[in-house]
């Protein structure tokens, strides 16, 4: 009888660029390694363009640990955050089952402050010295570093060496090869430093937020010169907008403007020091040091994490451990004898479910949302990340190419570019630039009519049965091919003038709402999934219009009032409430047939107009009034439906 041994090989070594981050991960988990199961939870915060490596480093520490727990989840889990997130579950969903994390990131407020609040570990990664290409290169069995070597392997990028340096061939050749690559003449050079740090008066897209800073900046030099007192300077002020759009860098460039120093700090940060009394102790002491700094701007990252005192929670130790956090910041905030020359810039996505009073007069007094930038925008925040590289023709594609980018989006898009420019050796050039673009893909002609039905829907009942203002409707032909959910048009309204609104005029805009819907089924006999799915869906936004209406208005079937506390207050009031759930849904239902009826008197003018959007893939507000036989009317404010 044969018997068949399994040979089996040792293991390859590791890369000399992950073997260098291998140290960089062993010497930040080292209180973690000693003991095989323990359970732990940590965050490492890398170089920028290393995190891949670090992640690849860290990953390859557990694979002589079982890969699965007895019920098949992963024990150990390693990936990389690469972009900001306000949804505190996006991290949770991976890591519930685990017992050992670690995520990997390049910028500490890419991770959410819910997340960090319950992890063990958050380190700084330094960039790696000469000392870790040395132990590095006996790990990676990479023969003749010496100190030489290392310390000039140490100004080189992980991607420089990945490339340069290979297992089957001398390290003296490689090193040879790389250092005339540095020195060729005709080598891009590389980006320079600014200056002077951008101030917000060279900064693009943010609207009302730059207005009210350059006004700031001129308010502190009054006040610096004595020509007003501190009773005439703005206090606070609190930034919300969509993750990535850049309310970091407006702190940056906003005390740039100012010239005065900028002192950063957030709830997580403050946290991580220790128990309540060491939390309450560095809060009190960053506020210590903006006073000693004044005139000073005091920048508080995830502003919401601190929450509101009267937020519902069955954790009577959570609410008095947020009751005395809030308290605390209230004093910093608001102390006995003022905090003169101390400017706070508070950061959210997420404003509604913050302590009121945080947000009253003398404390974070001003609201100002960041919005996503328009063209414009985008294409001079490109430009500032490209040192004012201009890409001729190819701008006009990004633009196209880009609609719905935050900052953060476009400079990684920059970074992408750069990282090209420096792998290849190469110029910036017209051809690299469109390469590098998102990819978009050409909706067929039966996606293009959908879409058009969906948002003439809109358009028509918005106009028949709506006080709003129809501005203009559009229809995409091409959409990102990256992402489950597309933007492939848009109905923008303008909200009508006065402060007067009855119960119509909340059954007007949910019928509006639901014109996409209605249009759908009348013309196809069913509705897409586009509707809903998403908190600013149709769907979605209507259910909340419907609920506000009957527990916040007294619309309803009853007078007493329901607002709701903390995050996801109507959600709330429709979980517990089977009835409030029947008198949304019947509210839904009868503009919903009020939609459909709009429409189906008017289906001639329907047809109309979507083979104008199919053909154009626009039409202004007057030119469907002109179809309807609707005067014109003026708009005031601006409000998409998708």
């Amino acid at each position: 009888m044969s018997q068949y041994r399994t040979k089996t090989f040792p293991p390859s070594p590791p890369h000399l660029a992950i073997a260098v981050a291998r140290c960089g991960v062993r010497n930040a988990l080292r209180p973690f390694l000693r003991r095989k199961n323990l359970s732990f939870s940590a965050a490492l915060i890398v170089p920028e363009g290393t995190a891949d490596y670090y992640r690849r480093a860290a990953s390859s520490l557990f694979n002589d640990r079982e890969e699965v727990d007895e019920y098949g989840h992963d024990a150990a889990v390693v990936f990389t955050v690469d972009v900001p997130t306000d949804d505190p579950r996006a991290v949770f969903t991976r890591v519930r089952y685990a017992r050992q994390v670690v995520v990997v990131t390049e910028r500490l407020e890419n991770l959410t402050a819910h997340y960090l609040s319950g992890t063990d570990l958050i380190v700084q990664v330094a960039k790696a010295v000469p000392e870790h290409y040395i132990a590095a290169a006996r790990e990676a069995k990479v023969r003749g570093m010496t100190r030489e070597h290392a310390e000039f392997l140490s100004t080189q990028s992980f991607d420089t060496i990945l490339i340069a340096v290979r297992h089957n061939r001398p390290l003296t050749s490689s090193l040879r090869q790389l250092k005339r690559m540095v020195t060729r003449e005709g080598q891009p050079e590389p980006a320079k430093e600014q200056s002077r740090p951008l101030g917000l008066e060279d900064m693009h897209g943010y609207g009302e937020a730059k207005t009210w800073g350059l006004r700031l900046a001129e308010d502190l030099k009054a006040w610096r010169e004595g020509n007003i007192t501190w009773a005439d300077v703005d206090r606070g002020v609190l930034l919300c907008g969509h993750p990535g759009c850049g309310k970091t860098s407006y702190a940056k460039a906003l005390a740039t403007t100012c010239e005065i120093d900028l002192v950063s700090a957030s709830a997580a940060k403050w946290q991580a020091q220790g128990h309540l009394g060491d939390y309450l102790k560095a809060m009190r002491a960053a506020f210590a040091e903006a006073k000693k700094k004044a005139p000073c701007l005091l920048f508080i990252d995830e502003f919401d994490s601190f929450g509101d005192r009267d937020a519902p929670t069955s954790d009577d130790h959570h609410r008095d451990y947020r009751r005395q956090v809030i308290n605390g910041l209230l004093e910093c905030l608001d102390p006995p004898d003022g905090r003169d020359g101390v400017v706070v810039v508070g950061a959210t996505n997420n404003p509604a479910v913050i302590d009121h009073a945080l947000l009253r007069a003398g404390r974070l007094e001003t609201l100002l949302e960041i919005p996503l930038p328009d063209g414009d925008a985008r294409v001079g925040i490109l430009l500032q990340h490209l040192n004012g590289h201009e890409i001729g023709s190819g701008m006009s594609r990004f633009v196209s190419a880009t609609r719905g980018w935050s900052g953060a989006d476009i400079e990684k898009f920059a970074r992408d570019i750069r990282r090209i420019v420096r792998r290849r050796n190469v110029a910036i050039t017209e051809s690299l630039f469109v390469e590098t673009l998102p990819k978009r893909r050409r909706m067929s002609e039966e996606e293009l009519r959908h879409t058009a039905v969906h948002e003439a829907g809109h358009a028509i009942v918005g106009v028949l049965a709506s006080s709003d203002i129809l501005a203009e409707v559009v229809v995409e032909r091409d959409v990102s091919i990256q992402g489950m959910r597309q933007v492939a048009g848009r109905a923008t309204f303008e909200p009508a003038g006065g402060i007067i609104r009855t119960a119509s005029y909340y059954d007007d805009r949910i019928a509006m709402l639901l014109g996409g819907v209605a249009a759908e089924r009348l013309v196809f006999g069913h509705h897409a999934d586009g509707a809903g799915g998403a908190p600013m869906s149709d769907l979605a936004v209507a259910t909340d219009v419907a609920t506000r209406a009957e527990r916040h208005y007294g619309f309803g079937d009853t007078l007493s009032v329901e607002i709701g506390k903390g995050d996801g207050a109507l959600a709330h009031l429709r979980d517990r409430d089977p009835e409030l759930r029947r008198l949304v849904e019947a509210r839904i239902k009868a503009q919903l047939d009020r939609a459909t009826d709009v429409l189906s008197g008017r289906r001639a003018e329907l047809d109309a107009l979507v083979d104008i959007l199919v053909t154009n893939g626009r039409a202004t507000g007057d030119q469907v009034r002109s179809l309807l036989s609707v005067s014109s009317r003026i708009p005031n404010e601006r409000n998409d439906e998708g």
